[in-house]
């Protein structure tokens, strides 16, 4: 596979970095389930900022 090299910003890196690191965690990973679940039942949950 050829690999292709891009610039972004290093902002941008560092979030995707935050990214990958939620979705290998898997305490964190359940925890997402957790709320997901909780959201269909109807359970008010917190809300998150996310990125502007």
């Amino acid at each position: 596979m050829k690999q292709e090299m891009i610039q972004i910003a290093k902002k941008e890196y560092e979030e995707l970095l935050e990214e990958v690191g939620i979705l290998r965690n898997p305490a964190m990973m359940e925890a997402i389930r957790e709320s997901d679940e909780a959201k269909k039942k109807g359970v008010k949950t917190w809300k998150l900022k996310t990125h502007p």
